[in-house]
């Protein structure tokens, strides 16, 4: 059976997925852990945010390692180097995925990153 067109999606709400993959491919987004704690600082919520990835690298059939590309969005610029500090930390002997870091207004009050995620799985 032809699965190239497959589309297999994790964690279906009303609103959306917490991933999609397809053709080898997983795409989702990741936040530390809910409720957000604006005092934690963003070495913290790094921290948390990273669990959460590992998990769902693992759940969708990917790892680390497999990561192709990271979009880090940050409430505060300020916060790049601390979150970088934590990223190289987390990353230590896995190559690196191409990224792009930006600041924007997230979605709830004391949410301090946010990444989009693009992997392979399989």
């Amino acid at each position: 059976m032809d699965t190239s067109n497959l589309i297999t999606r994790f964690g279906v709400s009303d609103r959306s997925s917490l991933a999609v993959c397809h053709g080898g491919t997983g795409y989702f987004a990741v936040t530390p852990r809910a409720p957000y704690d604006g005092n934690l600082t963003i070495t913290q919520q790094a921290e948390q945010l990273f669990e959460k990835l590992d998990a769902r690298l693992l759940e969708i059939g990917s790892s680390r390692d497999r990561i192709l590309m990271v979009a880090i969005i940050l409430a505060d610029m300020a916060d790049y180097d601390g979150f970088n500090a934590a990223w190289v930390k987390w990353l230590e002997g896995t190559p690196p995925p191409t990224r792009g870091c930006f600041g924007a207004t997230l979605a709830k009050p004391g949410l301090r990153v946010e990444l989009l995620v693009i992997c392979a799985t399989g």
